[in-house]
């Protein structure tokens, strides 16, 4: 055998260990990318129930400014007025009776009912009270987003 045979292969044999212990193997590779697909996955989906929240809290809080601004323009009508309200179904509006900026389909559902004027949670006839109670929904393409409901009396 040749004297630097030895040599040689040694070299041969650190090349060799040197090869396999640069880069990745295919397994780590594979769950690295499997990790990657999983968290991207899940943010995504946490993103998604996020941006939902957000809009149905912006949602909620454009239905109570309609409710809020409905209650202003009717707070000087007399109780008749407020009976021929009854049943009705209407466009949001200011306190000023413009038509409400940034409502697009959303509808207001008012409900009056006369109510006792010394005890408020027995119901009578219109004729037999000048107490009532107000009830305003507010909708959104057909959804309830917020109901709202107080007591107005003229005596």
């Amino acid at each position: 055998p040749h004297p630097h045979h030895g040599q040689v292969r040694r070299i041969k044999k650190m090349m060799m260990n040197k090869k396999k212990k640069n880069g990745f193997t295919l397994i780590e590779v594979s769950i690295a990318v499997v990790l990657i697909v999983l968290v991207g996955t899940s943010a995504i989906a946490s993103l998604r129930v996020g941006m939902r929240t957000m809009n149905g809290t912006q949602s909620a809080s454009v239905a109570a400014s309609a409710i809020r601004e409905f209650r202003e323009f009717t707070f000087q009508e007399t109780i008749d007025a407020m009976d021929l309200r009854n049943d009705s179904v209407i466009t949001p509006v200011l306190g000023d009776g413009t038509a409400m900026p940034g409502v697009e389909g959303m509808t207001l559902t008012i409900d009056v009912q006369a109510v006792d004027d010394i005890d408020p949670t027995t119901v009578v006839t219109v004729d037999d009270s000048r107490t009532r109670i107000v009830t305003v929904t507010a909708f959104s393409d057909d959804k309830e987003l917020m109901e709202a409901l107080w007591l107005i009396a003229e005596h």
